[in-house]
């Protein structure tokens, strides 16, 4: 949802769309400033819909995600209100317990935790792995 991320992950800088995410919703993670996406009938979340990724992009970002998530196809909702199939990286354990039932906010970690995850980050960068 963050092009700092987005850019830093895959190297690339191509501008996203907002789109929506039905019948799924992004929680907390104990611990973490990262959400874990998890199904939730009713729920949606918003998300930014990237086209044209190289899939050297998908690469790096699958390597990003780790085992905790799972890539998966769905339809996001454009503001358009056009449906459209995009991949997402659900957690692959939704009933683990270290996610919360609290909601995820990006407002909220853009203003308390995006900084301090990019400068945590594993090491990716828009030149590749470090």
């Amino acid at each position: 949802m963050f092009p700092e991320v987005w850019q830093r992950v895959t190297g690339l800088r191509a501008p996203g769309r907002p789109a929506q995410l039905d019948g799924h919703e992004a929680r907390r993670i104990r611990g973490q400033s990262y959400p874990a996406l998890v199904e939730r009938k009713g729920g949606a979340t918003p998300g930014v819909l990237y086209v044209d990724v190289s899939a050297e992009a998908v690469s790096r970002l699958d390597a990003f995600e780790g085992s905790f998530y799972q890539r998966v196809e769905v339809r996001v909702r454009l503001e358009d209100d056009r449906t459209v199939a995009a991949s997402v990286y659900l957690a692959a354990d939704p009933q683990g317990g270290d996610i919360l039932l609290e909601r995820w906010e990006a407002a909220r970690f853009e203003v308390s935790g995006l900084a301090d995850f990019l400068r945590e980050d594993p090491g990716f960068s828009a030149n590749g792995r470090d």
